[in-house]
């Protein structure tokens, strides 16, 4: 299935997040960027007990050499020293402990999040190795940017694309005529808006309009239509473009 589900382990995991930058573009929608993500490496999943976890093959703890046999993993099992994130593969929601889908309980993102910034903050490492002190600065800057991408619904998105090998570059997608025509009428009703009571109301259509988006796109992903959510996180991706330009609008 399209939704994948990953199994909870201790949620104090350790990751490296190999990032890539691709171009999206489709007609009448401004030139972005994918969000930063996960690049896919080879991962056994096993059993144990009958708990699900994950093992990797010749992964070891970079200080006393201890198979790091359980995925998130932040410190050695063994000598209890922080882990490289170079030597670790997780995507976002692994990170946080919770399951690879687009509906996500954003009140516990935030709470695991909180709590994993609180352990793995720098100040905590002021006294360690510079080593540690340099991982831990790594870490709290992959924290920082994983709960940026999961708590945007959009990025969320994208991201849940990517992790399924797939993007919404103009190559392919098919936008609909319709639509077309709509993003031209979208574009002039911004250029023409000229005081704060009518920004506000548009701000106010486009909200709403990408509220009844994201309702389609969960539907999509639990129902792994994979050309539908690539269709509505176009569609979604235009109206956000759009809803920056009117907060950046200067109305007199």
């Amino acid at each position: 299935m399209f939704v994948m589900r990953y199994w909870r382990t201790s949620m104090f995991g350790n990751s490296l997040l190999r990032t890539v930058r691709q171009n999206i573009h489709h007609s009448g929608v401004n030139q972005l960027s994918e969000p930063s993500c996960l690049q896919k490496d080879n991962i056994r999943y096993n059993k144990f007990k009958g708990h699900p976890y994950v093992t990797y093959d010749g992964v070891k703890c970079w200080n006393c050499q201890t198979i790091l046999d359980i995925r998130p993993c932040l410190f050695c099992k063994n000598c209890s020293i922080i882990q490289s994130p170079e030597d670790q593969n997780l995507n976002y929601f692994e990170l946080f402990n919770i399951n690879v889908q687009y509906d996500i309980d954003t009140v516990q993102l935030t709470t695991n999040f909180r709590k994993l910034q609180n352990l793995m903050h720098p100040d905590r490492f002021s006294n360690k190795t510079e080593e540690e002190r340099l991982l831990s600065e790594s870490f709290s800057s992959l924290l920082n940017k994983s709960y940026t991408t999961l708590l945007n619904p959009l990025l969320r998105g994208l991201y849940m694309l990517h992790l399924g090998g797939l993007s919404i570059d103009e190559d392919s997608i098919t936008m609909d005529t319709t639509f077309l025509y709509e993003i031209m009428d979208w574009n002039e009703k911004v250029e023409e808006v000229n005081t704060k009571e009518s920004l506000a109301s548009l701000k106010k259509d486009i909200d709403d309009m990408l509220v009844d988006l994201y309702t389609e796109l969960s539907k999509a992903f639990s129902e792994n239509d994979k050309n539908q959510a690539k269709l509505l996180l176009s569609k979604a991706k235009f109206f956000s473009t759009l809803l920056e330009k009117i907060k950046d609008k200067d109305v007199l």
